[in-house]
């Protein structure tokens, strides 16, 4: 995760990657171990790689492999170790169905420590 664009690309990755041995290897490149994620829409946060991969496993499990949904980086701002990642969702036809935006926290590594995650983001 050297330069921004690979540390999008990986981040993303967490969600996307269909197989699960590769995306739990994606998560644990990507996140501390003791990473800690807070989802507004749900009301949640998970901590620890544990659970954070079976968060994002469920995501792609209900959104990407039974929806057939994608998720796009639409903007980023980056200020210090913060990193500010506007997505979208966009259904097969392109069409954006949902947005949202992350507030990541990332330690000396570049590894993600903290991500808060707002839905339905203008």
């Amino acid at each position: 995760m050297s330069t921004s664009t690979d540390f999008e690309t990986e981040y993303l990755r967490t969600w996307t990657e269909a197989d699960p041995t590769r995306r739990r290897e994606v998560i644990e490149s990507v996140w501390t171990p003791d990473g800690r994620m807070s989802v507004s829409s749900l009301d949640i946060t998970v901590e620890g790689v544990d659970e954070i991969a079976a968060h994002i496993g469920r995501v792609h499990d209900e959104l990407i492999a039974q929806k057939g949904l994608r998720f796009v980086y639409d903007q980023r701002i980056d200020s210090g170790d913060a990193t500010l990642l506007r997505w979208s969702i966009q259904a097969a036809t392109g069409d954006v169905v949902g947005r949202g935006a992350d507030v990541v926290f990332r330690d000396e590594k570049g590894r993600v420590a903290t991500a808060y995650m707002f839905m339905d983001v203008d």
